[in-house]
Formats: structure tokens, C-alpha cells, sequence
């Protein structure tokens, strides 16, 4: 008897340590961050001088005491500040120059989706941990990235543009079959692909279940013209109120929302009233539509650096003449964009960073180093820094949020550095909310790069 309870306790003891063992084995890398400054993504005031505790992909502490945590792997910050990884919520990752004729003659699906990924990393260097892709089949690219198989940012991909006949994401040239109208369907990958042609409140609909099988985490109708399109005026109004309706009653069935590319005052009031919860670009704001925006609670990204970042003689080289006469009068119109943002209450709390950067595929490492200067063209404008940074985290963070339980990132917040949030970190050297150009030159002052707990940058050393 006594050398059976001898045998039992020895086999629960081996048990046991074989279990703590394996809890070791088990348990999920952490990543302590030391001696750094905070900007949380919310608030003005930096946590100064704190310790941040990541484990796995998540945050698990942040305390001004230190944190005792012997296993982590130990980052001294030197007193420099730890942000949360910015947002991009204008961006096409699979869009390239020149639009009819390049992505329709000269590229290859199979082509662009290896340029895609390979730019990817480009923008996670940029500090961009997230994106939102608004027009292009980019989930393809988000489950490379998620997989760990290529870096990259977190991704929130519309899918297909939407666009009517003759709206802003019709890219077929003046010969090419319309393909409804010539009765033998799509012509082109770019049509079944790239952007959907459709018109009328039932083949809206089908389109915006398809991207939504596709795996779109919200959706983009174009609903005025575009500087970039042959055919549609940019005082075009596109879509009437009976689509724009179908296309947001059916995103909100799967519980997500519709976005719309629109320029003018008449657009802008023709897609919120008509259900839709964010807009893009809006340069020919009012003050009217701008207090019905707030009055709405509707986000929005204005992408600036596409029109500031090119100067008149380069725009008028590089676009047809009638594309470079709408460049130019949205260029004209871009200062009191800015103006009616910034004396209109409210509106900043809705503002969110946007690049829209369309580049020649084969340039576009070196192009995509542009999205940053978003940052000096707002600093140019007399944005306050706390303000910038907002618009690139938690405000991009909130407006992500609208899609709801087709969010791909549901274990934690975004755009925040708080206990629980994702582990999407920056360490800039030296302080954005005094000097906000320092995130326009990304690769000298961003001295750590970590997306979801891992890091993808680190130039202490």
C-alpha cells in the first residue's frame, strides 16, 4: 500500500512539472519598452516617462513605476517617444498610372498582385501599421500579410470600386464594349476584378454582395467625377438617391457601411443623405455641408499630399489636358477646403489621414516615400500636431470601427497605445506632438517599427 501512495504522488508530482513545463513552453513573448515618453493616440499630454509591457500582440501594462517582467525582451527607448502605429485610410494598393492604358494593356493580374505585396512593406516602413485599400482587390494582399508570409500592414479592403457607366472607376477606353450593354459580359480582368459597372438599384446590390463574399470590410461607390477619369465631368453627379440607398442597405445587412468618392457640395449632400457614413477627398467643401457632416458625425480623409506634392508644370506633363484642367481647379479649390475644416467645430474630430498616392508600378518604392509628406502639407496648413496625430490613429482607428463584426481585428483596439490594445507601436526619435515633421522622414526618426508584437524595425543599435 504505502509503495503504491508513494508511486501515485510520484507520478502527480512528475505530472504536474511536466504541466508547468509546458505552460513555460507556452507562454507568449514579451517585448518591454523602457525609459519612453507616450502619446496614447488620445491625448495631448504625453505619459512621461513609463514602461510599456507587450505580450504576444497585445498590450498588457503600462505603468510609470516600471514593470518587472525578467523574461521580456528589453527595448530603452533613451527618453524618445513610443506612438501607436498610424493609419492610411486612403489608399490603393493595387491601383497604378496610367489607369486606362497601363493597368488595362500593360498589366497582368498575376503582376500587380507581386508589386502589391512588395509595396506593402514600403508602407509598414512608412510607419502605416494599418490601411484602409478603397478600390482594388487588396484582400488577397491582407492574407499574405496576416499569414506572417510577407510584412505589411494591417489592411481594411473595399474591394471593387463600384462606379455607374461613365462614372470614375470606368477605365475602359473610348472603344472598349460596355459589358452589360453589349450583351457578352466583361471584357477584361479590370471589370470583374478591379471595378464593378454597375447601374440601377439591382445590379448595385449584386455588386456590393460580391465584394462582400470577397471579403470587403466596407464599401466604395463613386458618386462624382475624378481628375484621373476620361469621361465624367467633376461636376458630375453619379449614382441618384435609389442606388446610393440599395448600396448602404445592403452593406448594412452584413453590418458594415458605404464609403463615396465624392468633390462637390452636391455630392457630398447626395451621399450622406442618402445613408452613407464616411466621404473621401470633399475639396469643394461649403461651410454648409460641413456643418451637416458634424451634425451627422461623418468621417473623412482629403488626401492633400496628391495635390500639393507635384508642381503645376509636372501635373500638366504628366495628365491628359482635360484631366490636368480638373488637377488644377481642385488644386485652386484645396485652400478653402482646409479653411471650412478648420473653422468649422467639430469637423477635425472627424478628419482622418488619407495619401491616395496612385505611382507608375515600377517607381513605386521610391513614390510611396511621398505618403509622409501628408505631414508637412498639413503642418504648411497650421494644423496643430496633437491634431495630425489624431487624424493618423485614433481617429482612423474609430472610423475602421464602422465596420463592425467584419472588423479582421477583433481582439483588441487599434490607434491607441492603452492595456489590451494591439501591439502596433512606433519609437520616434524626438518629440511629433512639438515637431510633427518627424514623421515626414520616416526612416531616420522611426527608430522602432512593431505590428502586432512583432518587430519589423529596430535601428537603436
Amino acid at each position: 500500500m504505502k509503495h503504491l501512495i508513494k508511486s501515485t504522488l510520484l507520478t502527480g508530482v512528475v505530472a504536474l512539472a511536466a504541466s508547468m513545463a509546458s505552460a513555460q513552453d507556452e507562454a507568449l513573448p514579451q517585448t518591454l519598452f523602457t525609459n519612453v515618453h507616450v502619446f496614447d493616440g488620445v491625448n495631448e499630454a504625453r505619459i512621461e516617462n513609463a514602461s510599456v509591457l507587450v505580450e504576444g500582440n497585445l498590450i498588457k501594462e503600462i505603468s510609470t513605476d516600471g514593470i518587472d517582467a525578467p523574461n521580456a525582451t528589453m527595448i530603452d527607448g533613451g527618453g524618445r517617444t513610443l506612438m501607436p502605429g498610424m493609419h492610411d485610410q486612403h489608399v490603393h494598393l493595387l491601383v497604378f498610372n496610367p489607369l486606362s492604358d497601363g493597368l488595362r494593356q500593360n498589366i497582368t493580374p498575376f503582376h500587380l498582385g507581386g508589386v502589391a505585396t512588395i509595396r506593402s512593406e514600403r508602407i509598414l516602413m512608412n510607419g502605416f501599421t494599418t490601411v484602409r485599400d478603397l478600390g482594388g482587390p487588396a484582400k488577397s494582399i491582407a492574407r499574405i500579410i496576416d499569414t506572417g508570409m510577407f510584412p505589411g500592414p494591417r489592411i481594411y479592403s473595399s474591394e471593387a470600386f463600384i462606379t455607374q457607366t461613365s462614372g470614375h472607376a470606368d477605365f475602359r477606353k473610348l472603344n472598349d464594349r460596355h459589358p452589360t450593354l453589349s450583351g457578352q459580359g466583361p471584357s477584361h480582368w479590370v471589370d470583374t476584378d478591379m471595378s464593378f459597372i454597375a447601374d440601377g438599384p439591382e445590379q448595385i446590390r449584386m455588386a456590393v454582395r460580391e465584394n462582400l463574399r470577397r471579403g470587403a470590410t466596407q464599401i466604395k461607390v463613386m458618386v462624382s467625377g475624378g481628375v484621373t477619369s476620361e469621361f465624367d465631368p467633376l461636376h458630375s453627379l453619379q449614382y441618384q438617391a435609389d442606388e446610393i440607398q440599395m448600396a448602404v442597405k445592403t452593406a448594412e445587412q452584413w453590418g458594415t457601411y458605404v464609403t463615396c468618392h465624392v468633390f462637390t457640395e452636391q455630392a457630398i449632400r447626395n451621399c450622406i443623405d442618402n445613408g452613407a457614413k464616411t466621404v473621401e477627398h470633399i475639396p469643394f467643401l461649403t461651410k454648409e455641408a460641413a456643418e451637416i457632416m458634424v451634425e451627422k458625425q461623418i468621417m473623412f480623409a482629403t488626401a492633400v499630399a496628391p495635390v500639393y506634392s507635384v508642381t503645376t508644370e509636372q501635373a500638366e506633363a504628366f495628365y491628359t489636358p482635360a484631366s490636368f484642367a480638373k488637377w488644377k481647379s481642385v488644386r485652386d479649390a484645396a485652400a478653402n477646403m482646409i479653411e471650412v475644416i478648420q473653422t468649422t467645430p467639430g469637423m477635425i474630430d472627424l478628419y482622418t489621414l488619407g495619401t491616395d498616392l496612385i505611382n507608375n508600378w515600377d517607381q513605386t518604392l521610391e513614390q510611396d516615400k511621398k505618403m509622409n509628406d501628408e505631414f508637412k502639407y498639413l503642418h504648411e496648413a497650421k494644423f496643430k500636431p496633437f491634431d495630425i496625430l489624431r487624424m493618423a490613429t485614433s481617429n482612423g482607428a474609430r472610423m475602421n470601427r464602422l465596420t463592425g463584426l467584419n472588423n479582421p481585428y477583433q481582439d483588441g483596439p487599434l490607434g491607441v497605445v492603452e492595456k489590451g490594445a494591439y501591439a502596433d507601436l512606433l519609437l520616434v526619435d524626438g518629440n511629433p506632438l512639438e515637431d510633427i515633421l518627424l514623421l515626414a522622414d520616416p526612416d531616420p526618426n522611426l527608430k522602432v517599427i512593431m505590428k502586432d508584437g512583432v518587430i519589423y524595425k529596430n535601428t537603436l543599435d
